[in-house]
């Protein structure tokens, strides 16, 4: 892989899909060692915490639609914004939320890593 906009929006797309699939060892490639993530609850995430969410089960997205993405990387580290449809479960709590995000990535073992993200819930 390349280090450039397409390969970073590859990351991106390839992260929703594990995400949608509950593919834990997809996830777990694609979020870097020192992850630090908040949901739209403004809840601290680290890699351990997203990927333990996946691994038992407490994660089932069944939708997970990306758009309005947009691409830019400056120097080693990537950044994407754009808005995700989420439909599914977290826990107990059935999940149908539009965000806007914005996720930082590191250009790491020739591939791309999400180092960190925010997201915000938008209104229906």
């Amino acid at each position: 892989m390349v280090q450039s906009e397409a390969s970073l929006l590859d990351a991106v797309e390839h992260l929703a899909t594990a995400e949608r699939q509950g593919d834990v060892a997809a996830i777990a490639q694609l979020l870097a060692v020192d992850y630090l993530g908040h949901d739209p609850a403004g809840r601290s995430q680290d890699r351990a915490s997203v990927l333990r969410a996946y691994a038992d089960g407490g994660a089932l997205l069944t939708t997970v639609q990306l758009s309005e993405l947009q691409a830019r990387i400056v120097g080693e580290i990537g950044l994407v914004t754009g808005v995700s449809w989420m439909q599914g479960r977290q826990g107990l709590e059935h999940v149908n939320l539009r965000l806007r995000f914005l996720e930082v990535y590191a250009w790491r073992d020739e591939r791309w890593q999400l180092v960190a993200a925010q997201n915000t819930r938008l209104p229906w």
